[in-house]
């Protein structure tokens, strides 16, 4: 337990590239809106390139569907917004053009909210319907954070504050996630008795990591942009070691084979859940994160993580050998107690 203690957290991430992931968060892209209307088009810019101030940020960029073809750059994701259900000849030769670029795009009606208008056509990737997009409503946020992979949704978020928390849950649940499906493939393996308590021990490490990384791209997500160090620094005094202790206590739980195995999964995932959502109340409203508030939080997650952790154990198990199988072949390459060494021949 002594390699958990909070000087010595540094050491457990230290293996992770931190300027990296804060490179890929401080990336430039291009947010391209493509409309016919003017109108429309300056009303979507607006709603998701709001600034602080009352500006728009320039990574947000309009343009007609006749200048498409001619642009230098290479768009992160291109809304086409319109006005009409059915897209115009000239927005078809603008989605055709994104679809032979390999551009991610969405489109996006805007002024209706209509079944009809919200349905998504042939060969569509994402499509949106809605009446107000000067307050970007949260179907659209959804909708341009599932068409960016990997670290640059950090880069939208770091610059476009109406994406922070749209990412941020992004990002705890896929750690959740994560952490849950490693407790599951380890917790199987823990079904062999002699394999249990290094490996949990293990998995004391691996999920307190992911936990931290998880820290860090939700600071980076909220607009931060302080050194590595200095960010991890708040961000344990922010969560305490106590917590942290805390969760990695009931890991033990997994030291119960198989019976332990659903409480293990749904902890795992739990204990991320509860501190992203603490953490991300830090990072984007300055919330203290105390210990009645991951208590609810973990409340929460506890009940997704059960009907996770049935869920994937389900789909593991139904390819796995038995636990009992397994440890009669495990035994095959064992010493055994009762053996004795062959009687010389006379």
């Amino acid at each position: 337990m002594s390699s958990l203690k909070l000087a010595n957290l540094w050491r457990v991430i230290s293996d992770v590239d931190l300027e990296r992931i804060r490179a890929s968060a401080r990336t430039p892209f291009e947010l391209l809106v493509v409309a016919e209307d003017a109108s429309i088009g300056e009303r979507v810019r607006a709603g998701l390139g709001a600034v602080p101030g009352g500006s728009v940020h320039p990574y947000v960029v309009v343009v007609d569907p006749d200048t498409v073809r001619q642009r230098p750059t290479t768009p992160l994701v291109v809304v086409l917004a319109t006005g009409t259900a059915e897209l115009s000849v000239r927005m078809k030769a603008v989605d055709e053009h994104c679809i032979r670029s390999h551009w991610p795009r969405l489109t996006l009606v805007v002024g209706s909210e209509t079944p009809d208008a919200a349905a998504r056509r042939v060969a569509e990737q994402a499509r949106v319907a809605a009446l107000d997009v000067m307050n970007a409503p949260r179907a659209l946020l959804l909708a341009v954070i599932a068409q960016v992979e990997g670290d640059a949704r950090l880069a939208i978020a770091a610059a476009l504050p109406v994406f922070r928390q749209v990412v941020a849950e992004a990002i705890v649940d896929e750690t959740a996630k994560a952490n849950a499906s490693f407790a599951v493939t380890t917790g199987l393996a823990e079904t062999i008795p002699v394999l249990t308590a290094p490996l949990n021990l293990g998995d004391m490490i691996v999920l307190t990591k992911n936990q931290l990384i998880m820290g860090y791209k939700i600071a980076l997500a909220a607009g931060r942009n302080d050194s590595p160090r200095s960010m991890m620094t708040e961000i344990l005094g922010v969560i305490g070691g106590g917590f942290l202790f805390r969760q990695v206590a009931r890991q033990l739980v997994g030291l119960i084979p198989v019976a332990g195995l659903v409480p293990k999964v749904a902890i795992a995932y739990a204990g991320t859940y509860a501190m992203g959502r603490g953490l991300t109340a830090w990072a984007l409203g300055g919330a203290e994160v105390t210990a009645e508030s991951l208590s609810r939080y973990t409340a929460e997650g506890l009940d997704q993580g059960r009907q996770l952790a049935q869920q994937l154990i389900g789909q593991v198990t139904s390819g796995v050998p038995s636990p009992a199988r397994s440890w009669q072949r495990l035994r095959g390459w064992l010493p055994s107690r009762t053996s004795r060494p062959p009687t010389p021949k006379a």
